[in-house]
């Protein structure tokens, strides 16, 4: 007969913000990966959206949670297009085609920028999920490069293009002044 090793767990009620739902699971000694302090100010922040969301959802109902999540989607989807709307408009409304452009580039550059920070912050919660501490800095690094280069071959693809368009230009600019037979002899400027 072989003997088996029983956990058992008691959960008060199976609330999710009481004390003893939260203090119910107990760690093996046997576990041989690492342990995650949830506590941690590092965890908190890398973790931020559960942290809060755990906090606010740990005394409501399950159909006030949904509620919740579906009024946040659709306020911020607002939020978005009408910034969107309004935005792309100011071309228009000022008669600047040029300034247009201008305001798309800033918010690229800022997107960008946000792509950046937030596939650097990616990689250090990946890292710290599978180990805290130098694991949250290898990942925040290999976020970081992952990002970086990702933008990098973007802006280099654009250059790439900006070049090209500007040799087209150019030949054509040649083709047609010696087309027009362009010289000091024949007088002909246009």
């Amino acid at each position: 007969m072989a003997l088996h090793n029983i956990k058992i767990v008691v959960v008060d009620g199976g609330n999710i913000g009481s004390y003893a739902a939260k203090n119910a699971v107990v760690e093996s000694n046997d576990n041989k990966g690492p342990t995650i302090n949830k506590d941690s100010p590092l965890y908190k922040v890398l973790n931020a959206k559960q942290t809060i969301k755990n906090k606010v959802q740990s005394g409501m109902t399950p159909a006030s949670v949904f509620a919740m999540n579906y009024g946040i989607q659709v306020a911020s989807q607002a939020i978005r297009q009408t910034a969107n709307y309004y935005i792309s408009d100011i071309g228009r409304s000022n008669g600047d085609s040029n300034y247009q452009a201008l305001v798309n580039r800033n918010i690229e550059v800022v997107s960008d920028a946000m792509s950046v920070i937030g596939g650097t912050l990616s990689g250090a919660q990946m890292g710290t999920a599978i180990m805290p501490g130098i694991g949250t800095a290898i990942g925040a690094v290999a976020g970081f490069a992952s990002s970086a280069i990702l933008q990098g071959f973007k802006y280099a693809q654009r250059e790439r293009e900006y070049q090209h368009t500007m040799f087209e230009q150019n030949t054509s600019q040649a083709y047609n002044l010696a087309r027009a037979n362009y010289s000091i002899w024949t007088g002909r400027v246009r």
